[in-house]
């Protein structure tokens, strides 16, 4: 079975539109097989709760553009993010509750097929994954192994107070020019979630522009960006929903 946790970073790296983009073709890349889309949609869910112990409530399309019948199963996980993007996997926290409409199905070819849910949190901000995996391919691997797609959506229940912008602190903002990428390091000393919509970095002939990532409470994350110009970039913008971060980029002699 193939997890897809680099579609699961893609997801939490990327925002919405750009995700959406790449989705079908990145896992059939990741497969290496020639399958037929199969998508879940929407890929995140951010739910505004009033309190903890509040229900959000959502639905999770599962599309089966093959030709063939298929079935999916479904699996909940908590994931922690570490500073620099990789996540780690665990069973659902005991303190996040949730309840889907069902736990299989099956998808007949060309249909789509919605799963309900129902969730709360003893703490917010609170995360997790909904795993929904589709078996029942005639095809196999190379090696002869049946094939599975799994796919991640991913849930947060979140208080009504967003990160603020004293509560960021852009610790590093570095360019180095021998790697010819940026290195970011942005804190979240704050208790709430936040997310950058897009990384932005220009110098006076160029700009780069970087998809967007989460900025969990009480947490660091460090991205990197690619530069190509020949000019040095000088300036770094992080824009969120409400407001954006601007630091000056130092060259870094490598």
């Amino acid at each position: 079975m193939t997890r897809m946790n680099a579609l699961t970073q893609l997801c939490l790296d990327f925002g919405r539109r750009r995700w959406e983009h790449v989705l079908g073709a990145a896992y059939l890349f990741l497969l290496a097989i020639p399958l037929a889309a199969q998508t879940v949609r929407p890929l995140i869910d951010e739910n505004v709760v009033k309190a903890p112990g509040k229900q959000a409530s959502g639905r999770v399309e599962y599309v089966n553009d093959s030709l063939e019948d298929l079935v999916v199963t479904m699996n909940l996980q908590s994931y922690t993010v570490s500073d620099t993007g990789e996540l780690s996997y665990r069973p659902l926290d005991s303190d996040i509750h949730v309840k889907l409409s069902t736990m299989s199905f099956r998808i007949p070819a060309k249909q789509n097929y919605y799963v309900y849910y129902e969730a709360s949190a003893d703490k917010l901000p609170s995360w997790f994954v909904v795993y929904g995996t589709f078996s029942g391919f005639k095809a196999r691997t190379q090696a002869g192994f049946k094939i599975q797609v799994t796919l991640p959506h991913t849930v947060y229940l979140l208080s009504k107070y967003h990160v603020q912008k004293d509560e960021l602190i852009l610790r590093k903002a570095e360019y180095h020019p021998n790697l010819k990428k940026i290195v970011v390091r942005v804190d979240n000393i704050g208790p709430s979630f936040g997310r950058v919509l897009e990384a932005d970095a220009s110098s006076g002939k160029g700009k780069m522009e970087q998809g967007g990532f989460p900025l969990f409470p009480h947490s660091e994350r460090q991205v990197e960006i690619p530069w190509e110009n020949s000019e040095d970039p000088d300036k770094l913008v992080l824009h969120l929903e409400t407001f954006k971060v601007e630091q000056k980029i130092r060259n870094v002699a490598q």
